[in-house]
């Protein structure tokens, strides 16, 4: 019988842990509830660095300059894939591609759309540390066969936590180490 203490002590130190997949139903902001602020704002010189939570020799740095009349995101992983607010949303393409559509700019919770092979959805509102500070961050997903990718996007600094899980497992969470909101365009 001494080992049901420890089985106890364990669950809750499992449970208590941040690997738990995000349930939309935890966060603030009732389907319909407007979309607020300027979530994604575009400036040369924005940059981003991430510090992955689960493997902390893990680093992910994205930028943005300007190149014509876009803005090209730089970083370790991306390789040129260029952004631009159009139609509402987010868009990152690369090759002048689709590939991701994280954010609609002006909609409310609850909103979902389909694009670049994933159906996103406005999940609401998260109260979250960023840099120190609790800030209120809109939470969307995109969700490819078993994968789930989550964004919280803070008003003014744009991403601030990329999560990855598939079939209930956290594989990636990227926190904001440092931000630079860059210049004037």
């Amino acid at each position: 019988m001494r080992s049901a203490p420890v089985l106890v002590v364990l669950c809750l130190a499992a449970c208590m842990t941040d690997r738990r997949p995000v349930h939309p139903y935890r966060l603030e902001g009732f389907p319909g509830a407007p979309i607020e602020g300027d979530l994604f704002p575009l400036r040369a010189g924005t940059r981003w660095v991430f510090r992955d939570r689960l493997a902390d020799d893990k680093a992910l740095e994205l930028s943005l300059r300007r190149e014509g009349e876009g803005f090209v995101l730089e970083g370790s992983r991306q390789g040129g894939a260029s952004v631009a607010l159009e139609g509402g949303f987010l868009s990152i393409r690369y090759e002048g591609e689709e590939v991701d559509r994280p954010l609609k700019l002006e909609g409310k919770v609850g909103d979902s759309w389909e694009a670049a092979g994933a159906r996103y959805t406005v999940f609401g509102y998260d109260r979250i540390e960023v840099l120190g500070e609790k800030r209120r961050a809109l939470v969307t997903a995109a969700e490819r066969g078993g994968t789930r990718d989550l964004y919280w996007f803070v008003d003014g600094m744009g991403w601030v936590r990329m999560r990855t899980e598939r079939q209930g497992r956290v594989l990636r969470d990227a926190v904001l180490a440092a931000h630079d909101a860059g210049g004037a365009n």
